[in-house]
């Protein structure tokens, strides 16, 4: 199970559930049919992506004073119904790796990732536990292999900003 979003509030009158995303990147959820919410199972009727947000109406919620009862609860979707393209990978998926350079040497491990608009910030906590703050650039971060974030070392030294 993934973590979808949180449910802001009913919107409107029919039951729509207005839901802040997990996920900056909607596309993502553009192929849900299920959802859970208490770890109760409820299929999509309708889902919109607007303005950032997320809007659902749900089989069995069908007027706003039944939706008024999910204000701030959890939504979550099956992986399989996530709609991640190549090389795209949740924020969970990463934290936690080692980051390598072209060369495999180590340089540390991702920490944290904060959305900042822009671009997503990664915390890399190196080996001298330290931790360095780089914008998530693909001419810095190259891509996964094996379980391991590559970086271009050149620009990922001239770019990393320590925070110690």
């Amino acid at each position: 199970m993934r973590l979808v979003g949180t449910i802001v509030k009913p919107q409107g009158v029919k039951g729509e559930l207005k839901i802040y995303p997990a996920d900056k990147n909607l596309d993502i959820y553009e192929n849900l049919k299920d959802v859970y919410i208490d770890n109760e199972n409820y299929t999509i009727k309708n889902l919109s992506r607007r303005q950032g947000f997320l809007y659902v109406l749900l089989k069995g919620v069908d007027n706003r004073n039944i939706a008024e009862t999910f204000r701030q609860k959890k939504v979550y979707a099956n992986d399989d119904e996530m709609s991640l393209k190549e090389n795209m990978y949740y924020v969970d998926d990463l934290l936690g790796i080692d980051v390598v350079d072209e060369n495999d040497e180590f340089l540390g491990t991702i920490s944290d990732i904060q959305s900042y608009g822009a671009t997503d910030v990664i915390t890399i906590l190196d080996v001298d536990n330290r931790e360095i703050m780089l914008p998530h650039l693909k001419s810095v971060f190259t891509g996964v292999v094996d379980g391991k974030m590559k970086v271009n070392k050149k620009l990922f030294e001239e770019m990393k900003v320590c925070t110690e």
